[in-house]
């Protein structure tokens, strides 16, 4: 069942069907969770997700849909009498771009992880013989492989579905033979969970797809299981499974609800002015950042001469310096996750009042507007301190520019600089008037 291109650009739309009723947990999306309705936690998720262009919620009332576009957020009203999530989203589809890339993301999932869904999305991206892209999830309690409510996948060599079903497969026929049950087995070994595949909610389809197979009528596997999915396989649909290692959470229930927002809770970013005590963490910090973000631009011998306990102690005398100062982000699992730091000028003959002299975040933690609200704290700092210009100078092949020339920087001089003995070019940023760039 093959779908070829029309529109080469290959559009790619995240559509979240929204209902309104639960009977379980009722108007769970519009539940405030740490401070918000669901529902926009789900949207800002699928928005962070580098190769979806456009999200829009497929909303069943008016409730949801004032909810999601107070916010800025697009969303429509679609017909209430669906009976599933995909016939949903095929009601929107129908009015969008053809050839597009439709992404089923669930509503309920306030902590999908915008990386899977990337790993979706370029699954069926880089293989017009996908159909429908999904994701799984390793299992690692023997309660999931048991459970009916968590849905297993088996595929193929190629990563293609073979079937779907909430009963454990694979089965490991000689071991329960063995051991008398599939419990006994997996308690007494333990490597057999390896076998087994959670699958999770995320659909990504080729809209013209998505347009028929939401008109087939249900099969009979599929009303046995339960699992629409298993309609598109029996239609002949090649349905390719991505793994992926970031667990989301659905929210069905009460006790659903409070471990998400426990979670959200521990990833809360906090921001407050630094101290000689976080110095340990902040030198973790400045060290992995480096490693991981420079790993390929800058000599490995200067990574790796790189000394936690010695960037310690750098810090330690910092915090003794007149002037100097630091703002933290930090989270109540990770502890802190990035730094910015500023003070008076290393270079006595640039016109500028104080030198930004960093901005370090840990890898998974950028992206995520920590660092320009870091960057935000620094300069409104500064501006209360009196100070009315500042700089900072940044490798020429650094990543980061871009950033700083968002920040409103302009480059105000070139030089070099040495690394492991390597001379590298350097750029100056410069703020010659705070106030005017402070926004």
């Amino acid at each position: 069942m093959k779908h070829t291109a029309k529109n080469p650009r290959q559009t790619v739309i995240a559509i979240i069907p929204a209902r309104l009723f639960s009977t379980r947990l009722p108007n769970k999306l519009l539940l405030p969770l740490a401070g918000k309705p669901l529902i926009l936690w789900t949207v800002e998720q699928a928005k962070k997700a580098k190769n979806i262009s456009r999200v829009i919620v497929a909303a069943d009332s008016e409730e949801i849909l004032r909810v999601v576009r107070e916010k800025g957020f697009e969303a429509v009203l679609t017909r209430a009498a669906h009976e599933s999530g995909s016939d949903r989203i095929a009601e929107v589809a129908e009015n969008l771009e053809e050839n597009s890339i439709i992404v089923n993301v669930q509503g309920d999932e306030p902590l999908i992880s915008p990386d899977t869904i990337e790993k979706a999305v370029a699954a069926i991206l880089e293989d017009e013989t996908v159909d429908i892209a999904t994701t799984c999830e390793p299992i690692d309690e023997i309660r999931d492989v048991l459970s009916f409510d968590v849905v297993k996948v088996v595929s193929d060599e190629n990563g293609f579905a073979l079937y779907f079903s909430r009963s454990p497969i694979p089965v490991p026929r000689e071991a329960v033979k063995k051991h008398e049950t599939l419990e006994n087995a997996l308690r007494e070994e333990k490597h057999l969970l390896s076998v087994y595949r959670k699958h999770t909610g995320l659909y990504v389809y080729r809209r013209e797809f998505l347009l028929k197979y939401t008109k087939l009528k249900q099969t009979n596997l599929e009303k046995l299981e339960m699992l629409e999915q298993l309609r598109a396989l029996e239609s002949g649909a090649k349905i390719k499974v991505v793994e992926v290692y970031e667990s989301s959470i659905g929210v069905d229930t009460r006790e659903d609800f409070e471990r998400v927002e426990k979670i959200i809770e521990k990833q809360k970013v906090n921001y407050r002015k630094a101290n000689v005590e976080d110095s340990l963490a902040i030198a973790k910090v400045h060290v992995a950042s480096w490693q991981k973000s420079f790993a390929e631009i800058v000599p490995q011998q200067f990574l790796a001469n790189l000394n936690v306990e010695k960037r310690e102690q750098a810090f330690r005398q910092r915090f003794g310096e007149a002037n100097y100062k630091m703002f933290v982000a930090e989270t109540m699992q990770d502890g802190v996750v990035g730094f910015a730091d500023f003070g008076k000028s290393r270079e006595k003959d640039f016109a500028f009042e104080a030198e930004l002299y960093a901005i370090y975040l840990l890898k998974k933690f950028q992206g995520k507007g920590i660092g320009e609200n870091l960057f935000r704290l620094c300069q409104k700092q500064m501006i209360d301190d009196g100070i009315n210009s500042m700089y900072l100078m940044a490798l020429e092949i650094s990543p980061y520019k871009s950033f700083y020339e968002k920040m409103g920087g302009e480059i105000v001089e070139k030089g070099n600089h040495f690394l492991a003995l390597v001379e590298f070019e350097t750029v100056v940023y410069g703020w010659k008037n705070l106030r005017e760039k402070y926004v």
